[in-house]
């Protein structure tokens, strides 16, 4: 646990310029100077960019830092140890999310954990961590209703962007993947709206479309003839795919939805209508964050309840061939005063009784002064480097 470490920005914490920058960085494939990372798991999504990492033995968080990270990027933030954990387990229960409760990020985590474990880039470290993560996110999600299902980034945009629409309206959503696909089904469910789905893959914006009684069409065809819009939703992974040629042919356009990471928007092509970009969900979700403030409460004390014992279950499992070293060194002292007068069971019992209250001290060393005292304790004591063997 002790090199577990966590460095990366978000859209609350950063803004937009510095989410995209590390976006770019973090989707070609990481190859860190030998030593520095023994495990590492980017977690890429439209509103963070971080790395969770294990630190190479005896590299220092701050010296990564200044080796990994390319001196044009913003320094960002960055967690360590139980902070790291906590922070990521926060994120997966989607507390630090722009739209709090929203359910894509949990999926998200599990799918970026999933990805790094294929590349062969996870171990013991991290797997603990997103482990534990997940499971402390579920416990959340169970116990803390933040929002109602298939909310998204887009819900903070819906109110607004329904009240303005005119009936009839026609409304595409350019983009099929996670976050155009949960815009398309919450669009299809407003009365009054012709619904477009866009897509490079026409087969993919078609099998959209078609369960959810849209229309479909190709990118190309999109961008190059377009049909006349109320208001566009973006959601690709492509930069400034809507700029001043489409919106020049979108004289009754009133609202645009830009999810997309790095924007799919060019804000000064956009004329005569709202522009919901990531800055203006943010402060719609900020607004959010306040009317949830007593339950986003409960939540937050959920995590520091379980990431508490985490940690615990961390420092004994790392303590523990050196906890079983020291029966054993007791066993055998044991054995060599008494083993005459008493028999082998009864030695087992004396040993396991004689460790009881050092191996009780050396779990609350761990708990309320860290694992690295305790372990101190166990190398001062000759048991630690045996039973780490």
């Amino acid at each position: 646990m002790e090199r577990l470490a966590l460095i990366g920005v978000s859209q609350r914490r950063g803004g937009s310029a510095a989410l995209q920058a590390w976006n770019e960085w973090l989707q070609v494939r990481l190859e860190p100077p030998p030593g520095l990372l023994q495990e590492w798991v980017p977690l890429l999504t439209c509103n963070r960019s971080e790395l969770v990492l294990a630190l190479g033995e005896g590299v220092e968080l701050e010296q990564l830092r200044q080796h990994l990270i390319p001196s044009h990027l913003p320094r960002g933030y960055a967690f360590a140890g139980e902070a790291a954990l906590e922070h990521l387990a926060r994120v997966a229960a989607s507390l630090d999310s722009v739209n709090p409760g929203e359910d894509q990020i949990m999926q998200q985590v599990r799918a970026a954990f999933e990805a790094a474990s294929a590349a062969g880039t996870v171990g013991p470290t991290t797997s603990f961590a997103f482990q534990n993560a997940l499971r402390i996110a579920k416990r959340v999600r169970r116990e803390v209703l933040l929002a109602p299902a298939q909310t998204s980034l887009f819900s903070l945009a819906r109110p607004a962007l329904e009240a303005m629409l005119p009936r009839p309206a026609r409304v595409a959503v350019v983009g099929a993947g996670e976050m155009g696909s949960l815009a398309a089904r919450s669009l299809a469910a407003v009365e009054g709206l012709d619904l477009w789905v866009v897509n490079r893959s026409l087969d993919r914006a078609r099998a959209l479309a078609e369960r959810l009684g849209a229309k479909a069409l190709g990118l190309e065809e999109f961008l190059a003839n377009p049909p006349a819009l109320d208001a566009v939703v973006a959601a690709t992974p492509v930069a400034g795919l809507l700029g001043p040629a489409f919106f020049q042919k979108q004289p009754r356009l009133v609202a645009v939805v830009d999810l997309g990471m790095p924007k799919n928007v060019v804000p000064e092509a956009v004329r005569g209508a709202v522009l919901f970009d990531l800055e203006r969900l943010q402060r719609l979700g900020e607004e959010r964050r306040a009317r949830l403030q007593a339950d986003l409460a409960r939540a937050e004390r959920i995590v520091l309840e379980e990431v508490e014992q985490v940690v615990m279950e961390w420092a004994e499992r790392s303590m523990a061939p050196a906890i079983a070293r020291m029966r054993e060194v007791y066993r055998r002292t044991l054995d060599e005063l008494v083993g005459e007068l008493v028999g082998p069971e009864m030695v087992e019992r004396l040993a396991h009784r004689f460790a009881h209250f050092p191996v009780k001290g050396l779990r609350g060393l761990a708990r309320w002064h860290g694992a690295e005292v305790a372990q101190t304790f166990l190398k001062e004591a000759g048991l630690w480097e045996a039973g780490r063997g």
